[in-house]
């Protein structure tokens, strides 16, 4: 099962995003039009500089070409190991709040079990046992730590290579 984020901006659920957490085949084969593709104007163009700057020293070093191409494809590799991380973070630099974090089978799933009425009394539909909601925060809810929803979602490790604090 995969994790899937779901960010909105404050006070509008329908413009939700979800967003797969994990590893991206895309980024990996092409990392530069994959974070052009979502909008990460700035690591694309530092994805760009590296390979332009690796290439030149595959010229001037022959005797270190594997070296080099080893690196471009680490380059590689930590795009497709990050690239939706660096995403989540983007739109939580852009006002865009943590919702949820959803486990399901696929992105479909996902937006069935989040965009669910939750109030079992009202007659809602199961949630289907492949999947399951794991957070829904609220801004105004306390957590047992006294913190609210947005305060609590950014404590702990971070779960990928990089550590994103939202400060704002």
């Amino acid at each position: 099962m995969a994790s899937f984020v779901v960010l909105a901006p404050d006070d509008n659920e329908e413009q939700a995003v979800i967003i797969r957490d994990g590893f991206s085949l895309l980024a990996l084969i092409l990392p530069f039009l994959w974070l052009l593709w979502h909008r990460l104007w700035f690591a694309a163009a530092m994805v760009i500089l590296a390979s332009i700057g690796l290439g030149a020293a595959m010229q001037l070093l022959p005797d270190w070409v594997t070296v080099f191409a080893v690196a471009s494809m680490l380059v590689s590799l930590f795009i497709a190991l990050e690239g939706n991380a660096m995403r989540i973070a983007s739109k939580e630099r852009q006002g865009w709040r943590l919702r949820a974090i959803v486990e399901a089978q696929n992105r479909a799933t996902a937006e069935e079990i989040y965009f669910a009425p939750s109030d079992k009394a009202a007659g809602s539909a199961p949630v289907k046992p492949e999947a399951t909601l794991l957070a829904r925060q609220t801004l105004g809810r306390q957590t047992p730590g006294g913190q609210t929803g947005a305060q609590s979602a950014n404590a702990g490790p971070a779960l990928g290579l990089l550590d994103y604090e939202n400060k704002g």
